[in-house]
């Protein structure tokens, strides 16, 4: 469908934009014609609609549209002379004006929405710019699975189905353990997943589905890993505060929270956190995992991303070591946000005896049977090495600014929630 040009001289123009119809606005004068946008090429664009080109009102928003017209000289805007309709849409369901994104029955729908766009090109941005980092120093990037017979249970509990022979698989809640193996064969690297926890409860950080970054690199330590995470998160945040104005305007977001990143990253111990914590008016035992509000208000006084380390055996897992002097303690280390957005990044030391890796499977109750090709990585040589974690929809989130993990994610998988759209 052709919208009315009164000169019909289309073939002589040049096609102005093309895409989605986001709007139409006409003129306060009624001789003056109209103000036509359309989205394409990721962008908008802009148009004056002459009245003699008729019909436009009539045009549903989101209908797929190609306007051919004369591109402004200098300043002065383009003037479209003909809009043809390759697409008509439907009335929308929901108004892409103002959304609620706590309602996923549209979100195929509220993705077309500048916020979300913003939302999708900063996933990619920060995937870019993750690996940009870490090639830089050397990790390769690996591809590990998502189907195993058992999982390093991290958090929540894992999703079984049935397989083949009578088998039970595992969705991975982390490519830890994959990755973890591959040191051995290329010793620096690093793997980019879906992760799948059965988290009870929703919150403003957790989801069903994750993606999760996993480096693993020979010869490191807790010391390092560390200096490793923050010079990773402090690199992105360059990127983005240098290159991406656009996209923070996009969003509606303030780039200010970017600053902060330039600091350097406090390290306190867990029994300091706890003592830091009480002070702070919060009740706290030592032995207890972090309260969410507790976090941000610790967050809130450092003012930037802040490391908890040397955790006590009993709140980690089977692949962290013992400290020599107090093996009660581990070299471990997560790294929060200090804008509420929770753990970003937990990582260690990882143990690198058989014995000691059978050991621990056995205090954190797992079937050594379950876990006998990992104890193999061990028993037939397994470099000192360390690494970490990434939850790579929080960190996007924090990147961003926002409160929300929902705000971050493309199609979010919530506890208790739907698997639609």
């Amino acid at each position: 469908m052709t919208v009315t040009n009164a000169q019909n001289q289309t073939a002589q123009h040049e096609i102005l934009m093309r895409g989605w119809l986001e709007s139409y606005k006409p003129g306060k004068n009624p001789d003056a014609g109209g103000l036509i946008r359309v989205r394409g090429d990721n962008t908008i664009r802009e148009a004056i609609v002459p009245k003699r080109v008729t019909g436009v009102e009539d045009i549903p928003t989101q209908s797929i549209v190609e306007v051919y017209g004369y591109a402004g000289e200098g300043d002065e805007p383009a003037i479209a002379t003909d809009i043809e309709v390759l697409n008509r849409a439907e009335a929308l369901p929901v108004d892409l004006r103002n959304i609620e994104l706590s309602n996923d029955r549209y979100r195929h729908l509220h993705l077309r929405t500048p916020k979300l766009r913003a939302a999708l090109m900063f996933r990619h941005f920060v995937q870019k710019y993750a690996r940009e980092f870490l090639e830089s120093r050397g990790y390769f990037h690996v591809h590990t699975p998502i189907l195993t017979e058992a999982s390093c249970v991290c958090s929540g509990d894992v999703f079984t189905f049935p397989y083949y022979n009578k088998k039970i698989a595992t969705l991975i809640q982390s490519p830890w353990m994959y990755a973890d193996s591959l040191v051995g064969s290329l010793e620096k690297v690093y793997a980019l997943n879906p992760s799948f926890r059965r988290e009870r409860e929703p919150t403003t950080t957790h989801l069903v589905e994750i993606w999760q970054l996993q480096v693993d690199g020979a010869w490191e330590t807790n010391e390092t890993a560390m200096t490793l995470e923050e010079e990773f998160i402090r690199y992105m945040a360059n990127m983005l505060r240098s290159n991406h104005a656009d996209l923070y305007s996009m969003a509606g977001l303030s780039m200010a929270h970017l600053n902060d990143f330039e600091k350097s990253y406090p390290r306190i111990t867990y029994d300091e956190s706890v003592k830091r914590i009480r002070k702070l008016g919060f009740e706290m035992e030592y032995g207890d995992d972090f309260d969410d509000d507790a976090l941000h208000a610790l967050g809130k006084e450092f003012g930037s991303p802040f490391f908890v380390t040397t955790y006590p055996k009993r709140l980690k897992n089977f692949w962290f070591p013992q400290l020599e002097e107090n093996p009660e303690l581990t070299p471990s280390n997560d790294l929060f946000s200090h804008t509420g957005q929770g753990e970003i990044i937990g990582g260690g030391e990882r143990v690198n005896s058989a014995d000691q890796l059978a050991s621990n499977l056995e205090y954190y109750g797992h079937d050594l049977d379950e876990f006998d090709w990992f104890l193999e990585t061990r028993k037939y040589g397994c470099v000192p090495h360390a690494g970490f974690s990434v939850g790579f929809d929080r960190l996007t989130a924090m990147l961003m600014g926002v409160d929300h993990i929902n705000k971050a994610t493309v199609y979010p998988r919530l506890p208790q929630g739907g698997l639609r759209p």
